[in-house]
């Protein structure tokens, strides 16, 4: 009687962890690369490479600046990010190349150091719509915690550490819905996309639960 079978498939032998952030919730991660990227109208945004669990995530889009020149709304929240690094300045990005996608292609990025191998909790939010009537999905950042649940506001004003992070779980398994969508219609759509047209639509699977070991 063995004592272990060993497998060799694809999915047994691939490298990283098994986890991965897919869906609303709060994460504790790393922060690997923290890239700035400009558009044609000089407006900023930052994408986050992150580590979570062994596992490697994008994060897209985290808008600074609006192609007229002023602040994005979600400003604020990298703000919140440079309170919970404890930088009162963040320093201009350093060209960096790393070795991006499946193809691991060497690629300059502009990347904000500061935040490097930064341990945090990260709250995401799934966001479905509709694009060139196609089925689109994104995780929205919604949120930065330090990596003892601590917010920001907490940290400046040193009040008691937590308490908004607990608060917040109550909405940390949200999912945005627009251009008209539903989860039943979300549902149907990937049914129709995966070849399911002839079965019946399922629920839309249910958000990840938060997580619970927070660099513990």
């Amino acid at each position: 009687m063995a004592f272990f079978q060993t497998s060799k498939t694809a999915d047994a032998v691939k490298d990283g962890g098994g986890e991965y952030i897919s869906k609303s919730g709060m994460y504790p991660v790393t922060l690997k690369i923290v890239s700035v990227q400009t558009n044609d109208h000089n407006a900023r945004s930052l994408n986050f490479n992150v580590d979570y669990k062994g596992s490697s995530t994008t994060l897209y889009g985290l808008k600074l600046d609006n192609n007229d020149g002023t602040p994005n709304y979600q400003a604020a929240i990298f703000n919140k990010l440079c309170v919970i690094a404890d930088l009162d300045v963040v320093a201009d990005p350093e060209i960096e190349t790393h070795n991006l996608g499946k193809d691991k292609t060497p690629t300059d990025l502009s990347v904000l150091t500061d935040f490097t191998d930064l341990d945090v909790i990260i709250r995401v939010q799934e966001v479905y719509s509709i694009y060139k009537n196609e089925l689109q999905s994104r995780l929205e950042i919604k949120g930065f915690y330090r990596a003892d649940g601590a917010s920001a506001s907490e940290i400046v004003n040193g009040s008691e550490i937590g308490v908004q992070f607990e608060k917040d779980k109550a909405y940390a398994s949200n999912v945005t819905y627009k251009d008209g969508l539903t989860a039943e219609k979300v549902a149907e759509m990937k049914a129709a996309k995966d070849g399911g047209k002839s079965q019946a639509a399922k629920p839309a699977d249910k958000p990840a639960p938060v997580a619970k070991n927070l660099f513990a």
